[in-house]
């Protein structure tokens, strides 16, 4: 979804539109994605956690930095401020951190949605990282987890 698809939200949140109507999802990558280049970021874990959600969510805005990253503009400052405001403004986080390098890239955007009141799922195998434990609400496994905790979660 795009960066429209947010401004949209907001502005149905502040007409009363009830917040079930459309959920917002932030996909954790700004950090890998910017320093290793959208082709190293792997893209069938994201493409599978956006495909979980918009099952349960069809309406839902799902922000991708990987995919959002607008790499026409000479301003990584502001663009890393805009995306982790996506981040912070964000019903759920979600964090795919296959390893500890993975957790490490995650600070910046878990710690925003943490501190805007998001809650952080983070699917991991590295349960002792100080990020997971300093940030996440829900910590999981695997994204087949994920998809129990969102089919569970709409329950």
């Amino acid at each position: 979804m795009s960066v429209m698809d947010f401004a949209d939200y907001r502005l149905r949140m502040r007409a009363g539109v009830p917040a079930l109507a459309q959920r917002s999802f932030y996909l954790v990558g700004l950090t890998q994605g910017v320093r290793r280049g959208t082709r190293a970021v792997a893209a069938d874990p994201r493409k599978r956690l956006a495909g979980a959600i918009r099952a349960l969510h069809p309406n839902a805005v799902v922000h991708d930095p990987v995919e959002a990253w607008d790499r026409t503009r000479d301003q990584a400052p502001a663009e890393f401020h805009r995306l982790t405001g996506l981040a912070a403004g964000s019903d759920v986080c979600v964090a795919w951190l296959p390893d500890r390098d993975a957790a490490a890239d995650a600070v910046a955007e878990v710690q925003a949605a943490h501190r805007g009141g998001a809650t952080v799922v983070v699917i991991t195998g590295e349960t002792d990282d100080f990020v997971v434990r300093a940030f996440a609400t829900v910590v999981l496994p695997d994204i087949d987890a994920f998809s129990d905790w969102l089919h569970a979660q709409a329950a």
